[in-house]
């Protein structure tokens, strides 16, 4: 009986070594090998097409067509790695001018506490999906040395993360800015990695290529950097200096405060126009609405990222109505929604605009919240489909509102106001 078991199994072991040769022959031949890179260029390509900036920026077809074979052509015999593939993506749909327009990797994501278990945290490190970050072959002292001296203003030098990390910024040879980790908290990265590279836009702003913190997800944005920050995600070369480019009450999204019987203040935090962010604003709409007394108003939409004019139309409105002078407070944390905001309040002969520019995201908008996975499932597109008066705030995209007055970072805003401008 086990002369037989053992003639079966030997039989059945050698169709299964059969097939994997005659598979394997396949697949060297090419005959059923693909090129994901080549498939999600194409899948991007034809979903960039549907958007709403591409549908309005009719200037910017034959551009978006030309990158897109470039790219096509140039890729045809090789695979790029997730990183080149995910900078070339972006390069194809930065041919529009649309920050709503976004890519991300597709991993999964987890959190700080599952770092802690061992078997977890190996599984992480030994895993391609989130072990693709390049480590440099450079001696890391030698260059925190050379670059600790760089001055506040310089793009390159040491950068903070509070307390997590603490990243060397140098320009590599392809005029890249790279950051590598030097010292981290968070287990998922190692000294000597890459967490980022910037690419330069002009005017202090780059597209930035990153890893988030915690779980590695390859994720981009435009980045801008002032007062040696890069204020998106807040790379810092001093850590111990005292934050007022934020917005006060950095918990609450609705403020009202008396400061003096010449200033009231008021924060609008968001304009999220979801149901239950709608009925939050309503209610503290209904509380300043006839609280508004004082022949001075700091209105403070720092740190704003906006949402629609279900929520934003009432307060300007109100505000329209105000007989004495406004102050409103921007900076480049202010986003989309609250953009649009700001230059509506900026026509107003009695608004002054003060702080730092926006961010330049105001263009358009996206209301579906589907994400859609590319064929390799490598990634995730979003694209915009909101286009409501987009020819009004194109200008502004990628460039920002400007201020009628900068502020500097050293001293409070709203201070600042209120002894300038009061009697």
């Amino acid at each position: 009986m086990s002369t037989i078991f053992n003639t079966q199994k030997t039989q059945q072991l050698k169709k299964v070594f059969l097939i994997l040769f005659l598979f394997s022959a396949f697949v060297s031949s090419g005959q059923v090998s693909t090129n994901q890179f080549q498939e999600d260029l194409d899948f991007i390509y034809e979903n960039l097409k549907k958007s709403a900036s591409y549908q309005t920026q009719k200037d910017k077809h034959s551009a978006v067509q030309s990158k897109y074979e470039e790219l096509k052509q140039e890729n045809i015999n090789s695979e790029p790695d997730i990183i080149e593939s995910y900078i070339k993506f972006y390069e194809l749909i930065d041919q529009l001018v649309d920050n709503h327009n976004s890519i991300k990797s597709n991993t999964k994501s987890f959190s700080y506490k599952d770092l802690s278990d061992n078997d977890f945290l190996y599984s992480i490190k030994s895993n391609p999906e989130y072990n693709f970050y390049p480590k440099v072959k450079i001696n890391l002292d030698s260059l925190e040395a050379s670059l600790s001296t760089r001055k506040i203003n310089d793009y390159e030098g040491i950068y903070y993360k509070e307390s997590h990390f603490k990243i060397a910024i140098f320009k590599n040879e392809d005029n890249l800015l790279q950051g590598v980790v030097l010292e981290t908290t968070i287990p998922s990265w190692e000294r000597g990695e890459t967490i980022l590279y910037l690419s330069p836009k002009g005017n202090n702003r780059f597209r930035i290529f990153t890893g988030t913190f915690i779980d590695k997800r390859l994720i981009s944005s435009i980045e801008y950097f002032k007062d040696g920050t890069f204020k998106t995600f807040k790379w810092e070369k001093q850590t111990s200096k005292e934050d007022f480019y934020n917005a006060d009450y950095p918990t609450e999204m609705y403020v009202i405060n008396k400061i003096n019987d010449s200033f009231t203040y008021v924060k609008l935090g968001t304009f999220n126009s979801s149901n239950d962010g709608i009925k939050q604003s309503k209610e503290f709409y209904d509380k300043i609405s006839n609280s508004l007394k004082t022949e001075n108003l700091i209105v403070d939409i720092r740190n704003n990222r906006g949402g629609g004019d279900k929520n934003s139309k009432k307060f300007y409105q109100l505000f329209k109505k105000f007989n004495g002078k406004i102050y409103l407070l921007t900076n480049y944390y202010t986003s989309s929604n609250a953009e649009q905001f700001t230059l509506k309040m900026k026509s107003l002969d009695n608004v002054t605009v003060l702080g730092d520019r926006t961010s330049g995201i105001i263009t358009y908008g996206r209301n579906y919240p589907k994400e859609f996975e590319t064929p390799s499932k490598r990634f995730k597109i979003h694209f915009s489909d909101l286009k409501d008066n987009w020819s009004e705030y194109l200008q502004y995209e990628n460039v920002g509102i400007e201020p009628d007055i900068y502020l500097e970072s050293d001293s409070d805003w709203v201070e600042t106001i209120v002894k300038q401008y009061g009697r």
